[in-house]
């Protein structure tokens, strides 16, 4: 596996040239830092981007040609890491190799094309309707739902921004709104390009240099890590009804003072023992001794400084959750937990870490980390796992305090206050 990475003035080339995959991935990545008026217009930019261009006037066109090229996969997405808001254009197709000459110049190009030469207006109230729809989900999933409530509780910080989008700045995105985004995308943003198959890397690059003209000028890269959360002197909690009978209790908690070894390994180690699986601590003593809680899991952000727990309960049981749930997190602070938990907890991220290796995405994702907080290669990352020692992992729990829980009960809930 060779790794290249070529500056191309207003973009970077990364090209992963590797023998592992019949077919070839290009992940064309736009970035900006984070603002909360632009979330909703990029979610429908990126919309537009993929239903028709100038070449391919209609969907059916679109999806025609991409059926042409050997059944082409498109995918475009938006997503945040830490202070960071992408709008991401991704294919993936077979490699000539195993088709005709020049398909992969031609994959290539019918991306661009739609980067370059989109239909601004064309299907503009469908791809609205499609949004609004994906906005509306949310209420659906009254796991996210809860979760996305306790992070709009932070009020102004990254996370605490719905990013599926807002109903109400939908409705006032205008034709020309989408005109002014789409410059401000192929102007402001720090663009990187992934590619990952067996490749001839100088043809690759000159297929980028030929089509992919954008403004070249001095762009600013932010920092990727979110500022911690202001310390509370007493836990904030949130009461919210709805037609349930499931309560969605969710836990915030902020991760105070982290050293960048602790952000980029031991907290994964800490977060794969604490709430990761079925063999984690909190699922073992809440779930499985207890049975007060129909699911409980723990996800760490170390780009956000913060972690949530969240837990699908009975109403009966929710003093007793919480209770458990602060005493799972005091008993790794006091190194209460046993060898097992801890060796498996590593070896569970370092098969996770090999088997990213075997996936494109794993590797562009790997790539990408790199780019934003210089992290090793995947081999380097697996020898520091495994030397992590449990006193780093008591260590770093003590670096975290919960901050705020929100609580999603059903509408004959007394509200009571713990």
């Amino acid at each position: 596996m060779e790794y290249i990475c070529y500056n191309m003035n207003a973009y970077n080339l990364h090209i992963v040239n590797t023998k592992k995959f019949k077919t070839i991935t290009v992940d064309i990545c736009f970035r900006e830092k984070i603002n909360k008026d632009e979330i909703t217009l990029r979610n429908l930019l990126k919309e537009i981007m993929v239903n028709a261009s100038y070449d391919y006037p209609s969907e059916r066109e679109l999806i025609k040609a991409t059926e042409e090229l050997y059944d082409l996969k498109l995918l475009t997405s938006t997503y945040r890491i830490g202070n960071y808001n992408f709008l991401s254009m991704k294919i993936r197709f077979l490699n000539e190799k195993y088709t005709e000459k020049g398909m992969n110049y031609a994959s290539i190009k019918l991306l661009l094309d739609l980067i370059f030469k989109p239909k601004l207006d064309a299907d503009f109230e469908k791809c609205k309707n499609k949004i609004e729809k994906s906005i509306l989900s949310l209420n659906d999933n009254k796991v996210k739902y809860a979760i996305s409530k306790l992070l709009e509780s932070t009020k102004d910080m990254p996370y605490s921004y719905n990013f599926y989008g807002n109903i109400e700045d939908l409705n006032k995105i205008t034709i020309e709104d989408i005109k002014k985004c789409y410059e401000n995308l192929l102007t402001n943003d720090i663009i990187d390009i992934f590619v990952v198959g067996e490749v001839n890397p100088e043809e690759i690059k000159n297929i980028f240099k030929e089509n992919f003209k954008v403004k070249t000028f001095h762009k600013v890269d932010n920092k990727v890590i979110v500022k911690e959360l202001t310390p509370r002197t007493k836990t904030n909690i949130i009461r919210e009804q709805d037609d349930i009978n499931q309560i969605q209790l969710t836990i915030l908690c902020s991760l105070n003072s982290i050293t960048e070894y602790e952000r980029k390994y031991v907290s994964l180690v800490y977060s794969e023992m604490l709430g990761g699986s079925a063999n984690s601590i909190l699922f073992d003593t809440v779930r499985e001794k207890k049975s007060y809680a129909y699911y409980v899991n723990s996800i760490i952000k170390p780009y956000d400084n913060n972690m949530i727990i969240y837990s699908g309960i009975h109403e009966d049981n929710e003093k007793e959750v919480i209770k458990l749930i602060k005493k799972c997190l005091k008993d790794i602070t006091k190194g209460k937990f046993n060898d097992e938990i801890f060796l498996s907890s590593k070896n569970t991220i370092i098969s996770s870490l090999k088997a990213s290796l075997d996936n494109p995405i794993g590797i562009i994702n790997n790539c990408l980390s790199n780019i934003l907080v210089s992290s090793p290669t995947i081999e380097e990352k697996i020898k520091i796992i495994e030397k992590i020692t449990k006193e780093e992992v008591i260590n770093f729990s003590k670096k975290i305090t919960i901050h705020t829980i929100y609580i999603l009960e059903g509408s004959n809930e007394e509200n009571n206050n713990q």
